[in-house]
């Protein structure tokens, strides 16, 4: 958790409330980009379209994410939503790097 947030009991109105959310969001959006430039770096060492796609990998992630969610005392179904979506967009992006390596 970012050292700079009040925790949210420590909140005296919405503002500080807000605040804290926006910081949390711009860290998620860093960390996702982070995310995305791994993804991109994984191109390289894949060999043929199954293996960018990698259903079987696809699967056990969101299958553990869902396990994290649940730990954390989110809802599994939103969490998976939200990473089936988001890997699904970075999977396509992977398939177009990999296919400009290719040629």
């Amino acid at each position: 958790m970012n050292q700079h947030l009040k925790p949210p009991e420590d909140c005296q109105d919405m503002n500080d409330i807000r605040q804290a959310i926006d910081s949390l969001d711009q860290e998620v959006i860093d960390l996702w980009a982070q995310r995305f430039e791994y993804v991109k770096a994984a191109a390289k060492f894949k060999i043929n379209q199954t293996s960018v796609r990698a259903p079987e990998r696809f699967a056990a992630m969101l299958t553990q994410r869902r396990e994290w969610a649940q730990e954390k005392g989110l809802n599994p179904d939103i969490v998976e939503g939200l990473y089936r979506t988001l890997v699904t967009h970075f999977i396509d992006e992977e398939m177009k790097h990999w296919q400009q390596r290719s040629t």
